[in-house]
């Protein structure tokens, strides 16, 4: 499958038919140009996702959050961080294959750290079989109001791969496990597949307490494969 590159254009439109892709005028990051996936972010897009990921040749992601999904092309990559942008604008942003950040939807993730005990970045994509780490995120609500949460993290993962189908290819996976106990009180657990890189290549993210279910799996990496 080989590596994928994110979409840079200028005024060109892939003629896929219907569902086909959508171009964004007027919207960037850092001045660098966004433009629209398959559709907009809502109910009822994601259709044969195989299929449409088949015609494009750039880096791509099936995403749904809540009842709501599509698939999404990579619109920019900046030091481990990738851009997937919508029809509408709305943006989600992932670091190495985690869930970063998003904008323009309701409710949204403003950011997401983790840290050791001593307080020192932890990087996700080093993480072994089981860790323990610290979990800091602030969003806001659907009624717009901003939260900031801290949370325990303990982190585990299978020890032999399992076979995974995602839509355009099946891989064998191993099935890591982030389970959160908030300081507010509540947990959460999200579910993340990666190879034996670490890659993500498929997972399904409670961010907060309360959260709407974000998954997403991998049609086109934006990774070399092995």
């Amino acid at each position: 499958m080989g590596r994928f590159r994110a979409a840079h254009f200028f005024g060109l439109v892939l003629g896929l038919g219907l569902g086909g892709l959508v171009m964004l005028g007027g919207c960037s990051f850092s001045s660098s140009p966004f433009w629209a996936t398959i559709g907009s972010f809502v109910p009822g897009q994601h259709g044969d996702i195989a299929a449409r990921a088949k015609k494009i040749p750039y880096a791509s992601i099936d995403l749904s959050l809540g009842r709501r999904g599509g698939l999404l092309v990579l619109a920019e990559q900046q030091s481990g961080l990738t851009y997937w942008q919508t029809g509408r604008a709305e943006v989600v942003v992932l670091n190495h294959g985690f869930l970063q950040s998003t904008s323009g939807l309701t409710p949204q993730l403003e950011m997401n750290q983790a840290i050791d005990a001593q307080g020192r970045p932890v990087s996700m994509t080093a993480l072994g079989s089981a860790a323990h780490f610290v979990v800091e995120r602030s969003w806001i609500d659907e009624e717009g109001v901003r939260h900031t949460g801290r949370a325990r993290a303990d982190w585990s993962c299978d020890s032999a791969a399992r076979s995974v189908e995602l839509p355009l290819t099946t891989r064998d996976l191993y099935k890591c496990v982030e389970t959160l106990d908030w300081a507010g009180g509540g947990d959460t657990r999200s579910v993340y597949w990666r190879d034996d890189g670490g890659h993500v290549w498929k997972a399904d993210v409670a961010a907060w307490p309360g959260a709407p279910e974000i998954s997403w799996q991998v049609a086109r990496p934006w990774w070399p494969l092995r």
